[in-house]
């Protein structure tokens, strides 16, 4: 009589384990396109994840956490959902300094050309405060070193601007 041989373990992967890799294997797990499912990344957190950190490229995504998320149950972010919240904050920050630089300066040309000196005064006081607001948000905010010029130079322009708008009045 042979003794017997055991049967081999399973080498099944436990559910929480299971992954799915790349776009189309995401978007068919989810049942949307591909298009689709790279937007819920991009605008809704979707939990996706790029070996060796890389931004572009392959990506994958546990079963898992693709459940989570679309069941809503999300109550503790992985450290890359922060990750990804961090940086698109910081990324709608500097456009906010952009944009709101270059609406004072507008606003320092209105007030250096109006007649009327009440509209002077308005748009004064609204330069004033973005260039405040500007430079009281700037120091949570990381910007590449293009942003760091182009911003310290529009600074520059609307804090001589507004010594003019001073001259004048």
């Amino acid at each position: 009589m042979t003794p017997a041989i055991p049967a081999p373990k399973s080498r099944e992967v436990p559910a929480a384990h299971e992954f799915v890799s790349g776009w189309k294997e995401i978007a068919d797990y989810l049942r949307k396109g591909v298009r689709t499912v790279q937007r819920y990344e991009r605008q809704l957190l979707l939990p996706i994840h790029r070996p060796a950190g890389k931004s572009k490229g392959s990506v994958i995504a546990t079963k898992s956490e693709l459940d989570g998320w679309v069941t809503g149950d999300l109550r503790r972010p992985s450290s890359s959902q922060k990750n990804r919240i961090a940086e698109q904050t910081n990324r709608l920050g500097a456009d906010f300094l952009r944009i709101d630089s270059d609406i004072a300066l507008t606003f320092c040309r209105i007030a250096l050309n109006e007649q009327n000196e009440g509209r002077r005064q308005s748009a004064t006081r609204t330069a004033r405060r973005a260039y405040d607001t500007i430079t009281h948000l700037r120091k949570g905010i990381h910007l590449t070193d293009a942003e760091t010029t182009k911003l310290d130079s529009n600074l520059q322009r609307l804090k001589s601007e507004l010594r003019k708008i001073d001259e004048v009045s």
